[in-house]
């Protein structure tokens, strides 16, 4: 393997390494490569001043993101909280926030609601 060659394999492991979310000791161990290896080629680049990524903190829980269009719907009606009728068949208030869904509301519209509110809470 030509020197051009080991450089570039380390740091394609080294990159694999740091996007991978484990930290150095778990990823070398799981691709069977001793972490002085590791370590040591990674000195040796900084050295040869080649751009070698830093080690990024461990994620240990990531979150998904869902968007919820509610404005986008032509059902939703945006109703004063303090003027809203008795007849309403569901009223839900939680710190200040009043969510209200009458008879004629679309299925949908309920499904959008409830899973926005799951997702939430």
């Amino acid at each position: 393997m030509t020197k051009t060659q080991k450089d570039q394999y380390w740091m394609n492991c080294i990159q694999k390494c740091r996007v991978s979310g484990l930290s150095d000791y778990a990823w070398c161990h799981q691709n069977g490569i001793s972490t002085s290896s590791f370590y040591y080629n990674i000195k040796r680049l900084r050295r040869n001043a080649s751009a070698v990524p830093a080690s990024v903190s461990k994620v240990l829980k990531k979150q998904e993101v869902v968007p919820v269009h509610y404005n986008e719907l032509s059902e939703t009606k945006v109703l004063n909280p303090n003027n809203l009728p008795d007849s309403i068949p569901i009223r839900l208030e939680f710190h200040g926030i009043v969510v209200a869904i009458s008879n004629d509301a679309d299925a949908a519209i309920i499904r959008a609601t409830l899973s926005a509110l799951q997702q939430l809470c």
